[in-house]
């Protein structure tokens, strides 16, 4: 049988208006239905058409990001973001017989808690009467999109987009890497008035939602929708201020180390390099980096071996960057094909290697836990799905020889060094995030503002030299994050934690890690956050004390690197 890649799969668009009588169809037995047992095989059925709803409309997605000049993928795209809310609305009608089942305890056996925790989630947040507005946020994320792909910067008599100038942004020449930063605000700068006007579209669009289905504000909402159950605002907020207190002092002296080792008077927000002969390059091209991950992956694994051969001989993979093609990298799948795909954009980096470790986190946790019984539990929610990728970058340690040949371990101490900056950063954007949609009708400079007072609190050592754009509180603005995903942010920073609580776990005992992980990988989405947390064997980054230890641990293994010998 010949191998099915990714080009041979089917495409075609889903037809709503013949879908709608069918879904009528299918409410109607659910509810004079007289057995748990045809309840259940009307819930497969729905989650059967999902499947496949999911897959077209992942690989319309999917190809319009490979393509963003292409209006043929532009249309299949906007298409299916079109659809979305009629299918959200078939979705919540179906959610809505399900809660009230007869048989709901029967059901609850059967397709677990989590189940009915996502469909309740899901009734929160939708209602037909959002729908043109659900719609128009689409158009809304998709203008940022197109307005940050479109960036034409010249730069040393050259024209790059965003991300084909990031490598000038750790380059060893600190006037180029200070440039290569002016000509990328430049681009934010000329297009502020744009910037500032999409996102105040989207937060006043976002509130008019949470006031129509009844909430204060959007925040309950924007955590109802990343399908948060098992911990609320309050709870981030504590987690927040452990952060400020265990992981801020720790990132000053981190800054100070770097001062130090690039022997620099004054550390400035372009000096994001961590030697003075620059970071670790990856040795090889984008072939031999998949080469030698391919054969990381076999000697980690029998699994993850299995796993990569597969992405490899199905063309499930998009790695290099080139004109027209969306920024970024992300993972996605197709569940009629139970497969992954990793799209990526390598620029040279040392990024590149830490795409080959993260999204195929992703990806093999998708594919870990594509016999789930339902599509729903093919992903878990975004928080616990950020474990399985930066777990993997931390269980590759061992490997990075392969990629950086004797700077390996100078990969590691920088890797380990952003990861503890990263928190403070991930924290900064989620409590702006809290503070923009408490205050709907700030004015955009009200937000720059208040951006501009909490990096004090989270990021006190950031200096921006002369450069206007972000001295003004406009950094966010390139954050996608910010603009698409509301409050998808905070997510990375517990994930972190929780994989910074594997790589203490790897060291200690490989075997029994390794089941752990892969126990996780499994469950998928089956379990809320908190549960799937105990299931591999960590603690909870929002209990007292979490931080303090792991990042007490973290501290002894930075004491102990002689960084002269780096």
């Amino acid at each position: 049988m010949s191998i099915k890649k990714y080009n041979d799969y089917h495409y075609e668009r889903i037809d709503v208006n013949k879908l709608s009588p069918r879904f009528n169809e299918i409410i109607s037995k659910f509810d004079s239905s007289k057995s748990v047992e045809e309840q259940s095989d009307l819930i497969r059925e729905v989650d059967k058409v999902f499947s496949e709803y999911s897959t077209y409309q992942a690989i319309a997605h999917l190809n319009f990001a490979r393509d963003t000049k292409s209006k043929e993928t532009k249309a299949e795209s906007e298409y299916y973001d079109k659809i979305d809310p009629s299918m959200s609305e078939f979705s919540t009608r179906f959610a809505k017989v399900v809660v009230s089942s007869k048989y709901r305890d029967e059901l609850v056996r059967e397709w677990g808690r989590q189940y009915f925790n996502l469909l309740e989630m899901e009734l929160k947040t939708f209602d037909p009467k959002i729908k043109e507005m659900l719609i128009e946020e689409s158009k809304l994320k998709n203008e940022y999109t197109v307005l940050l792909a479109s960036a034409k910067i010249p730069f040393k008599g050259e024209t790059y987009n965003l991300t084909g100038l990031g490598p000038f942004h750790t380059d060893l020449d600190r006037g180029t890497r200070k440039s290569s930063y002016k000509a990328r605000f430049s681009f934010f700068e000329e297009n502020s008035k744009k910037l500032d006007n999409l996102y105040d579209q989207l937060v006043k669009l976002r509130h008019r939602m949470a006031l129509e289905l009844g909430y204060k504000n959007y925040i309950p909402l924007g955590y109802l929708k990343m399908s948060r159950s098992d911990y609320d605002a309050k709870a981030v907020a504590g987690y927040r201020e452990q952060i400020v207190k265990h992981v801020v002092p720790l990132a000053g002296k981190l800054y100070q180390q770097r001062k130090d080792i690039l022997n620099l008077e004054k550390l400035y927000f372009y000096d994001g390099i961590n030697f003075p002969e620059g970071n670790p390059k990856p040795e090889g091209t984008p072939d031999e980096l998949v080469a030698a991950a391919q054969k990381m992956y076999h000697e980690l694994s029998s699994e993850t071996g299995e796993f990569f051969d597969r992405m490899v001989n199905e063309k499930l993979l998009d790695l290099v960057n080139r004109k027209g093609k969306a920024g970024g990298g992300f993972c996605t799948s197709f569940p009629d094909y139970e497969r992954p795909y990793i799209f990526a954009n390598f620029n040279g980096t040392d990024h590149d290697v830490t795409v080959l470790t993260h999204e195929a986190g992703h990806a093999f946790q998708c594919y870990s836990s594509r016999k789930q019984q339902l599509v729903t539990y093919l992903w878990p929610t975004m928080e616990s799905a950020e474990i399985h990728s930066m777990s993997m970058e931390f269980i590759t340690w061992p490997w990075m020889e392969r990629f950086f040949g004797d700077q390996a371990e100078k990969f590691r101490y920088m890797h380990m060094v952003n990861a503890v900056l990263f928190l403070p950063y991930g924290a900064c954007v989620d409590h702006f995030q809290h503070w923009v949609y408490s205050n709907p009708d700030a004015t955009p400079a009200g937000r720059k503002e208040r951006w501009s007072e909490l990096e004090k609190l989270y990021l006190p050592h950031r200096d921006y030299d002369d450069m206007s754009f972000p001295k003004s509180g406009g950094v966010w603005q390139g954050q996608l994050h910010i603009y698409q995903c509301p409050f998808y942010y905070i997510d990375y920073t517990l994930a972190q934690v929780c994989a910074m609580q594997f790589w203490i776990k790897f060291d200690q005992d490989h075997d029994a890690a390794w089941k752990d992980y892969y126990r996780l990988c499994k469950a998928g989405g089956s379990r809320p956050f908190s549960e799937l947390v105990e299931l591999a064997g960590l603690t909870s980054p929002f209990e007292e004390g979490t931080l303090k230890n792991v990042v007490g641990t973290i501290k002894n293994w930075f004491d102990g690197i002689n960084v002269s010998d780096l």
